[in-house]
């Protein structure tokens, strides 16, 4: 059985997405991190379990530290963006494409006499349903394209950022860093 000395080693444990295995492994390399080992995830299948460790005493500790906490906030802002890069043109369509086709729905309903209304009610509900539905279909490509964008921008910042704090990390540790 291996013993382990706190005192000598550091040791981390993070559990990612697969498909972002291999660039965890190279941002916490930087840190002086060494990958010990990589598992499945036992209870989810898109999980693996990271486990991490380094020497306890190194130079510039503190600030790497400090750089390392910074570096995963980037990434779980990279991550938050990714999952709501959507959700104002989902949101969008759900009201707005929901609302017209329940009007229309009514509208249809009151012309075939299920429920009472008159004639130019029953018009103005499939109208004002079929109005909705337009706007919904011209509006939701001009917002879904913003959303692009602004994901776009929002996630080329990240890479920035996260570049500037490894080209930092790099010039305190003077190792080299494969991108």
């Amino acid at each position: 059985m291996k013993e382990n000395n706190i005192n000598d080693f550091d040791t981390l444990k993070l559990y990612v997405k697969k498909d972002k295995e291999k660039e965890i492994i190279k941002y916490y390399k930087v840190f002086h991190w060494d990958l010990v080992s990589s598992e499945e995830n036992k209870r989810y299948e898109d999980i693996v379990d990271l486990t991490f460790s380094r020497p306890h005493k190194i130079e510039n500790k503190d600030e790497l530290q400090l750089l390392q906490i910074y570096m995963e906030e980037k990434l779980n802002e990279q991550v938050k963006i990714k999952k709501n890069k959507y959700s104002k043109s989902t949101a969008f369509g759900l009201c707005f494409g929901v609302i017209g086709v329940l009007l229309m729905v009514l509208g249809i309903l009151s012309c075939v006499n299920i429920l009472t209304a008159s004639l130019i009610g029953s018009i103005s509900l499939l109208a004002l349903g079929g109005v909705l539905i337009v706007i919904f279909s011209i509006a939701l490509p001009r917002i879904i394209k913003k959303e692009k964008l602004y994901f776009n921008d929002k996630s080329n910042e990240i890479q920035k950022d996260l570049s500037d704090i490894t080209k930092r990390v790099i010039s305190l540790t003077g190792e080299k860093y494969e991108q």
